[in-house]
């Protein structure tokens, strides 16, 4: 396991205990990421690599927004991958652009090799 992983793998168990809450704009309630990372053991539903984030599949602030349902376990490269080339997601096109431009902040130099730059959108 590499060094990041593990650090992953460390806030994730912290979050799952209650022990670190990690807010961000548009995500999952601490609960419901925590019951996705379960869910899916830590890894991701297209790869089976070792997950970085809870994902949503419909980004339309519903009802089901906030639902184990509504969300898969993704690395961070294919959550990427995802806002970009799925663009019926529940965002705007501006939502979506903003979405990316975080999503790639979060990518090292190895994992943007070969992506589409957010500019391209």
């Amino acid at each position: 396991m590499s060094e990041r992983e593990s650090r992953h793998e460390h806030i994730w168990e912290l979050a799952s205990l209650g022990l670190l809450v990690v807010a961000s704009f548009g995500a999952f309630s601490h609960k419901v990421r925590a019951q996705i990372y379960n869910r899916d053991r830590g890894r991701s539903v297209e790869s089976g690599a070792q997950a970085d984030e809870a994902a949503h599949y419909d980004h339309t602030r519903n009802e089901n927004y906030d639902t184990v349902e509504n969300g898969r376990m993704l690395t961070t490269r294919e959550h990427y991958l995802d806002h970009y080339y799925r663009r019926n997601n529940g965002l705007s096109y501006q939502g979506n652009k903003w979405a990316l431009e975080r999503i790639w902040e979060r990518l090292s130099d190895s994992e943007r090799q070969g992506l589409p730059t957010p500019d391209t959108f």
